[in-house]
């Protein structure tokens, strides 16, 4: 760990730190897997039917919740560890305060929406639809107070008491799950959720220990919307190019096959929080970092060797789940055994989604938010035309267009991002090497999937014969990886 943070250009003396915030922020990530986990259960409880329902009403936090602030938040996660870093302790401090009150007024305007929005379409959705809209109006309250408040947590470097607080909640919330899914059905699971944004909420506040004053600098706003308005549309782009295939089954196809479908949401969504652990814990660092230096060259490190390790490290586990994980659906979720072609097509993709984070994360750095909106917002049309048109197709349609968009994402971001460090030549040749290395190795886990026998039943039911193949297959990845972190060139041809 001390070489990779040495390879990102972290000083010695913040060794210790970053490594605690990432394996505290890891430990939050096993917490989202663990109630991921739960979701994928409760499909058994709820049927394809009714878990499209609770699908497609997850939406609305997921954008409504996520982005209601205008982007004022967005540019707060930049602008704050900024503050800090330059030593602005008054500015920071009057930030946060106006802050504070803009995120409760607007969540409260919006709970009020939704909630009038419900009684108007009362006549025209089912009662389960609407019973889902009021009670996800006051999440969206919520969730918006929770967002403001990890921005917060995050700005001061607290991942550990964030993430014990964060995974706290979400294994909390698991348990409610169940409960709720078992003893009352999709009503249950409902105010759960509900319950649970709450506490989430909660527990953030009473655990940040910042009381806000009665400070409220109207002044503070317009320049911060102003900023984060073409990094939310970026966000928006992103997770809409995530969620273009939900909206194009849902809205061609219905909620029953988005039911189906989501099994390979839950399982893609579940990757891209891994990865995305390391470039949290680092961005206010190099925040500051940026705010002392004022170079793009000073964060060089922080996106490519991300770059490189990320890219060998998930293709290995990305083969491994392509054998693993259809005949565990197949046994054990056998209505839902149709999600096994989409996910696999989806895998894919999601690999190439994983290796953006880095780049996207330098360009909001260096304030180039704008530019990099003609990168997502192309991207994010691709996905939702694409998906539309696949949806002919059936769910593998869906997610072959969605995927087409994910590597368009990939060559894009990274290619711009690294125009700040190397040629045109020198960046293609990484970014081929990374598709072909991808190519290759998922070309041929297909061609053990097909002709390796899975073994006696005790162990095809993860795989068999054929997921040791492919764990055979995927160590080299691993081992290059490692290199790549012990290289002390640390460029590797970049």
């Amino acid at each position: 760990m001390n070489r990779l943070l040495a390879r990102f250009g972290v000083r010695h003396r913040e060794h210790v730190s970053v490594a605690r915030d990432f394996t505290y922020s890891g430990l939050n990530s096993v917490s989202l897997v663990l109630l991921l986990s739960t979701a994928i259960v409760l499909r058994r409880y709820l049927g394809p039917y009714l878990t499209g329902i609770w699908t497609a009403l997850e939406l609305l936090p997921t954008y409504v919740g996520t982005y209601g602030h205008f982007g004022a938040l967005t540019a707060a996660e930049r602008e704050l560890p900024y503050l800090l870093g330059a030593r602005r302790a008054d500015d920071f401090d009057s930030l946060r305060h106006t802050l504070f009150w803009f995120v409760h007024g607007v969540g409260a305007m919006l709970t009020l929406a939704l909630a009038v929005v419900a009684l108007g379409l009362r006549s025209r959705i089912t009662e389960q639809t609407f019973a889902g809209l009021l009670l996800y109006a006051p999440i969206l309250w919520a969730q918006l107070a929770a967002t403001y408040y990890v921005v917060l947590y995050r700005a001061r470097k607290r991942f550990g008491e964030l993430s014990a607080r964060q995974g706290g909640t979400n294994v909390v919330k698991a348990a409610m799950l169940i409960g709720g899914a078992y003893w009352f059905g999709l009503p249950g699971v409902l105010a759960v959720e509900l319950a649970a944004a709450l506490l989430l909420a909660g527990v953030l506040h009473t655990g940040l220990r910042e009381p806000a004053a009665r400070v409220f600098d109207a002044s503070l706003l317009p320049p911060l919307i102003a900023a984060g308005v073409p990094m939310v549309a970026g966000a928006f782009a992103f997770e809409t190019l995530r969620g273009a295939d939900q909206m194009m089954i849902l809205v061609r196809l219905g909620p029953t096959p988005l039911g189906v479908y989501s099994i390979t949401s839950i399982i893609c969504s579940g990757i891209f929080y891994i990865p995305n652990v390391l470039s949290t814990v680092m961005y206010p660092r190099f925040q500051e970092r940026f705010a002392t230096s004022d170079s793009a060259q000073a964060l060089r490190r922080f996106v490519e060797v991300q770059l490189l390790v990320l890219a060998d490290v998930l293709l290995a586990a990305i083969a491994v789940l392509f054998v693993a994980l259809p005949p565990a659906i197949a046994a054990f979720f056998p209505k839902f055994v149709d999600a096994v072609p989409p996910l696999r097509v989806m895998l894919a993709g999601t690999y190439f989604l994983c290796l953006t984070p880095p780049a996207a994360q330098f360009l909001l750095t260096v304030h180039q938010q704008v530019r990099a909106l003609f990168i997502g917002v192309p991207a994010m049309l691709l996905a939702l035309g694409a998906a539309y048109v696949g949806a002919g197709y059936g769910l593998v349609g869906v997610a072959a267009g969605v995927s087409i968009a994910c590597v368009a994402e990939f060559i894009a971001i990274n290619a711009y991002a690294f125009s700040y460090f190397a040629d045109a030549v020198t960046i293609a040749s990484r970014l081929a090497g990374i598709a072909a290395s991808a190519a290759g190795v998922i070309s041929l886990t297909i061609a053990i999937d097909r002709f390796v026998p899975a073994g006696p039943p005790a162990i095809a039911i993860v795989g068999g014969w054929r997921l040791i193949a492919v764990g055979i297959l995927a160590a080299p990845l691993l081992v290059r990886a490692g290199r790549r972190i012990q290289s002390p060139g640390g460029r590797e041809g970049l």
